[in-house]
């Protein structure tokens, strides 16, 4: 299969273009930040939401995971399309991606719910649990029974809504290019920052959107799947697919200016929260997150060896933020709620659960992967 739309950048993924390395990058190290500053905020608020305040959680606002995540993701994967355009591969590739710790997270999830006792007390049908098991092991991951709102914060694995997205992206982005390539390079990026402004929009407008949707079916569910949905969030995966073909210049540009955009990053953020009230967290505008997506490109490529010194090789952002709502509310369940120490610990058990699943399933499940932007090393 040849590739939809030639990118930009015909050099391999691992070439020197303008001064800079795609490969050699600092990925690794933003993402297990930005997953840790989704950890240490769930469990904040759900153990002891009085802390919510105060210079960490001042700081954590420069570091909004989510669309951090987002932005990489389609920064990334667009690449690997276009390094392997093949939808064999990439699926594959994806699947060893997400699935194993995924799976081995809902079988871990499902130890806890009956180590603690908690199914053997609430009423439920087998059918009930299958059907949940089915749905963490696919693309549903955002549904969590009735049977299951008693133990914890009344979500057991509430972040996993992401994965969901994620998966959406993933077809999403095949379609895309599939979709486009007649175009040629010059209109296919125009229609992708065209989706940017439409999408980016539906992000902005994601309440009204969502009560317009529930006042006509006379429900919230519809609301509530559009909320899950691509439609609100794809924006920000799309600016990172244009950035990404676009990258033997934008990062170059980036590096030489990353001050300023750094600078201009947290001002922004500042002026939306202190200045507009505009909320943060995961609802961005477009222009935020394209100054985001510049500061994270020019930190990727800055001191670009930082990530391997520290982490060797070893990327655990994905154990981290999958992994650590199970043990929040495991915590909950034993009384943690109002203790510091519960945090500590449920932080510090999430970071050793997620070693053990890169060591012992995720590395060695990636090694499998087939034109791989990089293989994990031993």
């Amino acid at each position: 299969m040849s590739t939809a739309v030639r990118p930009h950048h015909d050099a391999p993924a691992g070439s020197t273009s303008k001064g800079f390395n795609f490969a050699e990058n600092n990925f690794d190290l933003i993402r297990l930040v930005a997953a840790s500053e989704v950890a240490i905020r769930h469990a904040v608020h759900h153990l002891s939401p009085e802390r919510e305040s105060g210079p960490l959680f001042w700081l954590l606002d420069f570091i909004p995971g989510v669309p951090v995540f987002f932005f990489l993701s389609g920064f990334l994967i667009s690449r690997s399309w276009e390094r392997s355009p093949s939808i064999p591969n990439y699926a594959r590739n994806r699947f060893l991606r997400l699935v194993p710790a995924l799976w081995l997270c809902t079988g871990l999830t499902v130890v806890m719910l009956f180590g603690t006792g908690y199914l053997t007390s609430a009423e439920w049908q087998p059918r009930q649990l299958l059907a949940w098991l089915a749905c963490q092991a696919t693309v549903l991951q955002f549904w969590n029974p009735d049977f299951l709102r008693g133990f914890g914060c009344g979500a057991v694995n509430g972040s996993l809504w992401t994965i969901s997205v994620e998966i959406q992206f993933y077809c999403a982005l095949v379609l895309l290019y599939l979709g486009l390539r007649p175009l040629g390079a010059r209109r296919f990026n125009a229609a992708v920052l065209a989706m940017v402004i439409i999408f980016g929009a539906a992000n902005q407008w994601k309440v009204d959107v969502q009560s317009a949707l529930d006042g006509a079916l006379g429900s919230e569910i519809a609301g509530k799947l559009f909320f899950v949905s691509f439609i609100p969030w794809i924006y920000m995966f799309l600016l990172g697919v244009i950035a990404q073909r676009h990258a033997s210049s934008i990062v170059p540009w980036a590096l030489r200016h990353r001050w300023a955009i750094i600078g201009s990053t947290a001002g922004a953020i500042i002026a939306c929260k202190y200045g507009f009230g505009l909320p943060l967290g995961n609802y961005l505008p477009a222009p935020l997150i394209l100054l985001l997506g510049l500061c994270v490109l020019s930190l990727a490529y800055s001191a670009p060896g930082l990530s391997q010194r520290i982490l060797r090789g070893n990327d655990c952002s994905y154990g981290v933020y999958i992994y650590h709502m199970p043990i929040v509310n495991l915590a909950i369940w034993y009384g943690g709620s109002g203790s510091m120490w519960a945090i500590v610990l449920s932080l510090a058990a999430t970071a050793l659960v997620a070693v053990l699943s890169w060591r012992f399933v995720e590395r060695p499940f990636l090694r499998r992967k087939r034109d791989a932007l990089r293989t994990p090393g031993a």
